[in-house]
């Protein structure tokens, strides 16, 4: 969430983001109910004054009937005001919470046609007609969609032998870039509260949850490892003499409903997916800077496994409520002869960490929330498609770039 005091000196700019956005939110309104809060706040702490004065003199004197009269009076007005509080309240942070994050300095306007494109790499040219993904898979055994469907519907797969391995090389070979970039590996639960869930900004309202609940126990199958990392370290004050980075390793799980239209068939979209996820927690003035150097990281993987790319920044229409400023990485598919998404990397400043309480000291000794910054090192559907689109021959075989040979153990698939 943002600050409170924020929302109030800069009202205008706050509006402003929200509209750029697209969204539509009214800010008086969180600040008409903010000013009631904080009338209830102070008569309740009036009222509870009185009540310790008049507490104080029954310990030296017997009170008198007016002062037991103006006691059980001062108890039922903190009661009924303590009542009016809690239902502000509830109101109060509903709409605190639906207001998102500024947007950083350069953003461009507009929604995802407007993204920007900030620079390219690599050859897009094979210079023979090439085969997608799910041709490629039928040569080889790799996934099998009907299997998946069959066993739990739609957008669900069976992964086979080869597919598995591509997968395992893919990852170790990942790994081994971003350990060198001191990220420390670790595997997360693959359920979260629903309160952690919400603090990170992954439980919208309405038609934008994405996620698969269980309401009943109040927990949330996590949709990316962000969610667990960032819980990790909730109401907790950090020492951050250096940034703490970590490489998330979990499956995840996400509805997309509503997204069939668009690059839907085989992997692309899919309900079930492992991901390696780098995630940092750093001071405020470290993470403009982190945030690119997670971008350079994922360049790093792209040009590795030699995937054609390009980076784009992301519209102000196009931000999801926590970040502040976000890239994508997006590979060149030669069968569709355009750019898609591949991986993204967002700084989400202190919006995340305000709602769990992760803070940490300043250079004057003073506490303050924290940054926090994710980025896709590597997904087990997307990147497999960008390998197999990229790295085929025209006599129909599949030559594994070097560092993922490697961990496959054969140059070929």
């Amino acid at each position: 969430m943002l600050d409170i005091r924020y929302i109030r000196d800069n009202t205008e700019a706050v509006q402003q983001s929200i509209a750029r956005r697209g969204l539509v939110l009214d800010v008086e309104e969180l600040l008409t109910v903010d000013a009631t809060r904080r009338r209830l706040i102070a008569e309740i702490e009036a009222v509870q004054g009185s009540r310790n004065t008049i507490a104080a003199q029954g310990k030296t004197t017997k009170p008198s009937n007016e002062q037991i009269s103006q006691g059980k009076e001062l108890k039922s007005q903190h009661e009924a005001l303590e009542l009016e509080l809690n239902n502000t309240l509830a109101h109060y942070n509903d709409l605190l919470s639906e207001v998102p994050n500024i947007i950083a300095e350069g953003t461009p306007d507009g929604d995802e046609e407007s993204n920007q494109e900030i620079d390219k790499w690599g050859k897009t040219e094979l210079g023979f007609e090439p085969k997608d993904h799910l041709e490629i898979s039928k040569l080889y055994n790799l996934y099998d969609f009907e299997a998946g469907a069959k066993v739990s519907g739609s957008k669900f797969y069976f992964t086979r032998h080869k597919a598995v391995k591509l997968w395992q090389a893919i990852q170790l070979a990942t790994q081994e870039i971003v350990e060198a970039a001191g990220f420390e590996l670790i595997s997360v639960p693959h359920l979260v509260t629903t309160e952690v869930a919400a603090g990170t900004g992954f439980l919208p309202k309405g038609e934008e949850n994405q996620n698969y609940l269980d309401k009943e126990q109040g927990l949330v199958l996590i949709a990316t490892s962000e969610i667990p990392i960032t819980g990790l370290h909730s109401n907790e004050v950090l020492e951050l003499g250096s940034a703490i980075k970590y490489a998330g390793i979990s499956p995840c799980y996400r509805l997309e409903a509503g997204s069939y239209g668009k690059f839907s068939k085989g992997l692309y979209r899919t309900h079930q997916f492992d991901k390696l996820e780098m995630y940092v927690f750093c001071k405020a003035d470290q993470s403009a800077a982190t945030l690119q150097a997670i971008l350079k990281i994922e360049r790093q993987i792209c040009e590795q496994f030699e995937i054609p790319y390009r980076v784009v920044r992301i519209a102000a229409g196009d931000l999801s409520a926590p970040a502040y400023e976000k890239y994508d990485v997006e590979y060149y598919s030669p069968v569709d002869q355009r750019y898609r998404e591949l991986t993204s990397c967002s700084n989400c400043t202190d919006y995340q960490a305000r709602n769990l309480n992760i803070r940490y000291r300043d250079d004057d000794g003073k506490l303050a929330f924290a940054h926090t910054l994710n980025g896709t090192a590597v997904v087990s559907s997307r990147m497999p498609i960008a390998i197999l689109e990229n790295h085929q021959t025209a006599d129909g075989r599949v030559i594994l770039p070097k560092p993922i040979a490697k961990y496959y153990g054969s140059d070929e698939l």
